[in-house]
């Protein structure tokens, strides 16, 4: 019970008291459909009764991707995507920033698309996150709603109904004439494992900051290529943890400033 008071106060909080109380009754009743935040200039949109009442609770109650940065990212990839929620909150906090938004599932597409239709200069691609071009299936493997899709190799099989197409990190970088990625964000349901495995070197040397949710909850071995890969890619770095996400500072591009005691 503590534990739900403890939750409920973190609504208040973040939220103000009314917002919280409408969100937390429409989270209850599943009738979630439009909330509108005094620190976003935009009204957000949600589907009443889905995983996305976590998303948002995720990004704006939790703050899961409020990091402390030493700059102004300019570029942001944002892996996963979803309904849009995190292209809105790095909008918001970084205004200049040019958002390139990856995902896959068409359904959150529609509404990522709505959600970021007031903005600038935010790009979305319905593609899978993927280390090559290669044909890919997506299904709710799991039973966890459109916040758990899964991207796998579907083996050329031409019975399938829902094949994904690809894109790499190299195309986007190509596409966008991206010379640094100064933050890349990744929530890709386990796809990290494939995406680490593949031929990074080509783009990682060149990340500044990425923010990733680690899956091996849901596929044994996801982190071990991702962190073989960042002590290949990086010299020097930095660790942290929010919530389910990783937070990794490559200190090679983003020197650390020195903070007095």
């Amino acid at each position: 019970m503590l534990e739900n008071l403890k939750k409920v106060m973190l609504f208040f909080s973040q939220l103000g008291i009314i917002k919280g109380s409408f969100f937390l009754i429409g989270k209850a009743l599943k009738n979630n459909k439009t909330i509108n935040l005094a620190n976003i200039k935009h009204s957000i949109h949600l589907r009443p009764g889905t995983s996305d009442d976590k998303v948002f609770a995720q990004i704006f109650v939790y703050k899961e991707y409020d990091i402390n940065l030493d700059f102004e990212p300019q570029t942001i990839i944002d892996g996963g995507a979803n309904i849009g929620l995190s292209c809105v909150y790095f909008k918001n906090r970084f205004p200049d920033a040019k958002i390139i938004a990856i995902e896959p599932d068409i359904e959150n597409v529609e509404l990522l698309n709505t959600n970021i239709k007031n903005y600038d200069n935010i790009y979305v691609k319905h593609k899978g996150l993927w280390p090559t071009k290669t044909c890919t299936k997506l299904t709710d493997k799991y039973g966890f709603g459109k916040w758990g899709m899964i991207v796998e190799e579907c083996n050329n099989d031409a019975s399938l109904h829902n094949e994904i197409n690809t894109i790499t990190i190299d195309d986007i970088m190509n596409e966008f004439h991206l010379e640094y990625i100064d933050l890349l964000k990744l929530d890709i349901e386990s796809a990290e494992k494939q995406l680490f495995s593949g031929d990074y070197m080509t783009w990682l040397p060149k990340t500044k900051v990425i923010i990733i949710e680690l899956h091996d909850w849901i596929t044994d071995g996801c982190s071990k290529p991702f962190f073989s890969a960042i002590n290949q890619a990086f010299n020097n770095y930095s660790f942290g943890q929010i919530g389910e996400n990783t937070i990794i500072v490559n200190r090679d591009l983003v020197p650390s400033k020195t903070r007095s005691t």
